[in-house]
């Protein structure tokens, strides 16, 4: 007898070797695919439920920069619910316009908002709460289409970054 070739198919320890590189590989992807599950979910979870964020303290001396950053976002922020009130009486047709409309209601506070972010970007907790005031700025700017009630939730997340004492 004549030795032939096996085929592949035929060979018991080469289809228990494919097998195990298949259980293998599926495990791998199922382990990285629970991981991204949870990543995800925490950070969501952190995002909508605010958990996570690092409030301006309390209580900084004058001239700190948690105290600059905290006192500018709020006068920013008024700065923009005074703008806000005056475009949705304007009710503007699109974005654009009510940016057009916004525009002037933000001077004299937000003709200082580049040594705000400044303040805030040295102050402990001060990225988080510019972001969220650059969020009320970008619905404000919205607020043609969202209505002003839609805010709330924004201006809310803004105080919330904000010590009690400037709330």
């Amino acid at each position: 007898m004549r030795d032939e070739p096996r085929d592949a198919d035929d060979d018991p320890e080469l289809s228990a070797a494919r097998l195990r590189g298949r259980r293998v590989a599926l495990a791998l992807v199922t382990v990285l695919a629970v991981a991204f599950i949870a990543s995800s979910t925490s950070q969501i979870t952190a995002a909508v439920f605010g958990f996570g964020f690092e409030p301006l303290p309390a209580g900084a001396s004058v001239g700190s920069p948690e105290h600059l950053c905290a006192a500018g976002i709020q006068g920013l922020a008024r700065a923009l619910d005074r703008a806000g009130r005056l475009a949705s009486v304007a009710s503007a047709a699109s974005d654009d316009d009510t940016t057009a409309v916004l525009r002037p209601g933000l001077s004299p506070e937000w003709d200082r908002a580049d040594e705000v972010r400044a303040a805030c970007d040295a102050a402990q907790g001060g990225p988080s709460a510019w972001a969220s005031l650059q969020r009320l700025r970008v619905a404000e700017a919205q607020s043609g289409r969202l209505g002003r009630d839609d805010l709330r939730s924004v201006r809310s997340d803004v105080a919330a970054h904000l010590p009690a004492d400037l709330r």
